[in-house]
């Protein structure tokens, strides 16, 4: 059998396929970023109406959702704005589970 040489990048192939893995890599670096900084809000720094709303929001759409209270649960990272409006994320889901699941053990 012969031996094939594999062919050799040229420069802008190189450029093209670099820039595409940088752009892909960045946004896993930005979303893995954004979870672990997440993982530090707990329930109890939350204000009675924002676990309210996460409650509420862990059931379905929320549509009286004020929009201060929806910007500063993204902001925290707990929701995110969706084309039908602002909805729990899966942090948010997780963090209302993981309480609900405690207050039921305790």
């Amino acid at each position: 059998m012969p031996f094939h040489r594999p062919k050799a990048f040229g420069l802008n192939e190189f450029m093209v396929a670099a820039r595409r893995w940088t752009i892909q890599d960045r946004h896993r670096l930005d979303v893995h970023a954004r979870e672990v900084a997440l993982m530090t809000v707990i329930w109890g720094d939350l204000t009675k109406e924002e676990q309210t709303a996460l409650k509420r929001m862990n059931r379905g759409p929320y549509p009286s959702l004020s929009k201060a209270l929806a910007e500063r649960l993204v902001f925290l990272g707990l929701a995110e704005e969706r084309p039908g409006g602002t909805g729990i994320n899966r942090v948010g889901r997780e963090l209302v589970i993981r309480t609900l699941l405690r207050t039921r053990s305790d």
